[in-house]
């Protein structure tokens, strides 16, 4: 079978990573149109949250920093309020559960160690507050690397968990 010079240039390409191929072009392409103020800040929000949940597997702790990235930015400095209770991060944290279900999202949130997008992300779901609240509770009162530990144990990630508990050893954290 004589191979034209499409299939040559087409047998290259990696089908399997096609769409996060896709989706990080997509993801550069916004960025680039933004801080070039082409369209103004956060105009391609939600489109670039939605390349973060379409990657296989999806990068929901980079969508999640970036939400909270941006909720950092938008909050007035004055206000007591937090940042991820704002009107534009719960729509975004809205938006990328319709994307991915809360739960996932929620073990994300913790699997990145950020107690308040975790509370910010359970406090848009049907999740019970008489759960999770003293869960997040709980693990803001831990020693940094044994909430570390307590979060990898209950995510099932015991490479990570035990590492985090020797950190806790040699740093004598109480």
């Amino acid at each position: 079978v004589k191979k034209t010079k499409y299939d040559r240039e087409h047998s290259k390409f990696d089908f399997t990573t096609k769409v996060n191929q896709v989706c990080l072009k997509a993801r550069k392409v916004m960025q680039e149109i933004e801080s070039a103020k082409d369209k103004p800040e956060r105009y391609y929000l939600l489109p670039i949250l939605s390349t973060f949940a379409k990657e296989q597997p999806p990068n929901l702790e980079e969508a999640l920093r970036l939400i909270k990235d941006d909720a950092l930015k938008q909050h007035p400095k004055n206000s007591p309020k937090n940042p991820l209770f704002a009107e534009a991060a719960q729509h975004s944290i809205q938006y990328l559960a319709f994307l991915a279900e809360y739960e996932l999202l929620f073990e994300t949130s913790l699997g990145i160690y950020d107690f308040e997008i975790a509370r910010a992300v359970a406090r848009n779901s049907q999740m019970d507050p008489k759960v999770y609240l003293p869960l997040l509770q709980r693990l803001n009162t831990l020693p940094t690397f044994y909430s570390r530990y307590e979060v990898d144990l209950r995510l099932k990630r015991f490479d990570k968990a035990l590492r985090n508990l020797y950190k806790s050893y040699v740093q004598a954290e109480n």
